[in-house]
């Protein structure tokens, strides 16, 4: 296909998102995890909604997080335990509920970076889960971020985002 090669190249090059205080709305795209270069993503003061998706975990070498003051539910994905190179992360102002998945990287993170997500409990934070000490089943072990059939997730404003990323590269 014409131009995959490139496409291909652009998605081994980012390093870097940052599209905070942009008033984006909807869900994060489940296609952001294809760009295993990202080591700095940065959403925060939008007013994305639902979920963190699950494809966060393929952005292993992801060393900054910030998803703070947005409209985010749910829990969030136990696949997050994949980003052993997290020094900053922060989900605070959200709408968060649950055990704080059980990674030794989340743990190192203070009670600042879950701030005013009510529904949140478990270690790092002081607040205990009702099921906390039970089981938890292991993670899948794919590392093919196709697996999430992401094709059928893109948006208008994510190939937007690609094109300018491409022409501040180049």
């Amino acid at each position: 296909v014409k131009g995959f090669d490139r496409y291909v190249r652009i998605l081994n090059t980012i390093t870097t998102i940052d599209v905070s205080s942009n008033m984006f709305t909807g869900d994060i795209p489940t296609s952001i995890g294809v760009l295993e270069a990202l080591r700095w993503l940065n959403l925060s003061h939008n007013n994305f909604a639902n979920q963190i998706p699950p494809t966060i975990g393929n952005l292993k070498v992801l060393e900054s997080f910030d998803l703070s003051c947005n409209n985010l539910s749910g829990e969030i994905p136990r696949e997050i335990e994949k980003l052993t190179f997290l020094e900053f992360f922060n989900v605070s102002q959200n709408q968060l509920v649950g055990l704080i998945p059980q990674s030794t990287q989340l743990s190192t993170f203070n009670n600042d970076s879950y701030l005013e997500n009510l529904g949140l409990c478990g270690p790092p934070l002081s607040k205990k889960c009702r099921n906390e000490d039970a089981p938890r089943q292991p993670l899948p072990t794919s590392d093919d971020p196709l697996d999430s059939n992401w094709t059928s997730d893109i948006h208008l404003w994510e190939v937007i985002l690609i094109g300018c990323a491409f022409g501040w590269v180049v």
